[in-house]
């Protein structure tokens, strides 16, 4: 059986205005290279090629 989650943060002061701030920043090119590496190992086809390309 899975664990129960814990509880989540709250964020007060500079703590939360550093969070929000980082959340905002736009992605650099290596995490968006990153990202797109893990989208491309996530897809398992069963078939030979995407179902798109038949």
């Amino acid at each position: 059986m899975a664990k129960p989650i814990g509880d989540t943060p709250e964020l007060y002061g500079d703590e939360a205005t550093e969070f929000l701030n980082h959340m905002l920043d736009p992605p650099t090119e290596k995490q968006k290279e990153l990202a797109k590496k893990m989208k491309e190992q996530r897809i398992v086809y069963f078939w030979d090629e995407p179902p798109e390309n038949r």
